[in-house]
């Protein structure tokens, strides 16, 4: 009777414990281990699967956002107008920039007209060839403008091709009266046409001027619009892209809790083949169940 229970007992203690190198290795517990492992790196593999196919989707997504943010209709129309409001704001600038160096031009000029009369009555030939030099100096330092619709002709043109008409001194030989009153004729024709020039001068540039303001403006409006819608749909596009990435961040932790509790499961299973194992150990010895041993 000894004999068939210490056999029993043995095959029973045998299943579930095996001797290697004097230490116990359970084997139930192993396999239950291997499960678990197995299982933990199915479960990953499964949830990095997952996370990848969520990943990509929001990736579609967040591009056909911006797929759609890309510049509409109605803005490229103002970005064009606005490029065009910019080159005519360009060209006033410039037409407003030479005006006003000619008009400085057109005073210095003036003054020398002055100094030729004055020369002129004094009968002064050194003095008359002087002043013509610097004059026609002046001529040459004047520009004429590009045609414009907006702006009128200043006559600079024509100045610079015909000249002062103001011949030199031994011309009129003014030692005589007759020579002093042509040469101051001449100089009077000259200051009537440097009259009208200046006058036209300054009514361009007034042109400009207002003209400057008129499209800065309108400039400033639309540029401000465009923003303002550029602004907005940028807001809207990045409202709706982190919406989706809340989306996203949700749905990978659903999963991984869907996960972790696969988890908890295997790890439940090991508990209780390892309180089974408890069970069906040997009895500790001096115990009284030692003697069912």
């Amino acid at each position: 009777m000894t004999t068939t229970s210490a056999t029993s007992s043995l095959s029973v203690t045998s299943l579930f414990n095996t001797t290697s190198g004097g230490s116990a290795t359970n084997i139930m517990s192993v396999l239950t281990q291997t499960a678990q492992d197995a299982a933990t790196a199915l479960a990953q593999q499964r949830f990095t699967q997952v996370q990848t196919l969520l990943q990509n989707q929001y990736n579609q997504k967040v591009a056909a956002l911006q797929a759609q943010s890309q510049p509409t209709g109605q803005e490229n129309f103002l970005q064009v107008q606005i490029s065009g409001l910019g080159q005519q704001k360009s060209t006033f600038s410039t037409l407003e920039t030479h005006y006003a160096n000619n008009s400085a031009i057109l005073a210095d000029l003036s003054g020398f007209l002055t100094n030729l009369q004055n020369a002129a009555q004094a009968g002064d030939s050194a003095a008359f060839d002087g002043a013509l030099g610097s004059a026609t100096a002046d001529v040459s330092y004047l520009t004429a403008a590009n045609p414009n619709p907006a702006l009128q002709d200043d006559g600079v043109g024509q100045l610079k091709t015909n000249g002062l008409g103001i011949k030199s001194s031994s011309s009129y030989d003014l030692s005589t009266a007759a020579g002093q009153a042509a040469a101051i004729a001449d100089i009077n024709a000259a200051q009537s046409t440097l009259t009208q020039i200046s006058v036209m001068t300054t009514l361009n540039q007034n042109i400009c001027a207002s003209q400057l303001t008129a499209l800065s403006s309108q400039y400033d409006q639309l540029n401000t619009q465009l923003q303002n819608d550029q602004f907005a749909q940028q807001v809207q596009s990045t409202t709706q892209i982190l919406t989706l990435k809340n989306q996203l961040n949700t749905q990978l932790h659903l999963v991984e809790l869907q996960f972790s509790n696969t988890q908890a499961a295997a790890k439940s299973l090991e508990n209780q083949q390892n309180n089974l194992q408890a069970v069906l150990s040997a009895p500790a010895p001096g115990t009284i169940f030692a003697i069912f041993a």
